[in-house]
């Protein structure tokens, strides 16, 4: 009995020069949670002016002083660093995932890192919760043996190259 080569499973360990099905899958998967954090910022954005007025209104509220301090300049501020900081979180994930695509185990184990840790921060409606499975999904089709495998086999011919 002879096998179709063009079956495909995603169970079986390909060669360490292609990227099983599973890998691909959750690479897309963890660049939608990117996109999703994209369209976070965004939404973040547009209410700084709604932000710097409940500043206020808590200010006045509560009777209490600025002391000369500028809340517009300060709400400003943590909102210009959010989406900095923002930013840069996202490029760094992109480079994370595109590395693990390429057979990077650290970046496969950095990017469960951040999703565990993304856990903590589901708030924010249904966008956030959907970033969060869908870096939850991603995490775990890297860790199913047919993608560890696949780690493993890219891992050893590195190995082999080096030893060349």
């Amino acid at each position: 009995m002879t096998s179709n080569p063009y079956q495909s499973n995603p169970y079986q360990s390909p060669a360490a020069g292609a990227a099983p099905r599973l890998v691909t899958i959750a690479f897309w998967l963890y660049l939608v949670t990117a996109l999703i954090r994209v369209i976070s910022i965004i939404v973040s954005a547009t209410q700084l002016p709604a932000a710097k007025q409940a500043a206020k209104d808590a200010i006045a509220q509560t009777g209490g002083s600025t002391n000369g301090i500028n809340v517009d300049a300060v709400v400003q501020a943590s909102f210009v660093s959010g989406i900095v900081v923002g930013v840069l979180f996202i490029i760094a994930f992109v480079v994370f995932d595109l590395l693990m695509r390429r057979g990077a185990n650290w970046a496969r184990i950095v990017l469960l890192i951040i999703t565990i840790l993304g856990l903590t921060g589901v708030v924010g409606g249904i966008v956030a919760v959907l970033g969060v499975l869908a870096s939850i999904v991603a995490a775990v089709l890297t860790f199913l043996p047919a993608s560890s495998a696949w780690f493993r086999a890219v891992k050893e011919q590195k190995l082999a190259a080096k030893q060349r």
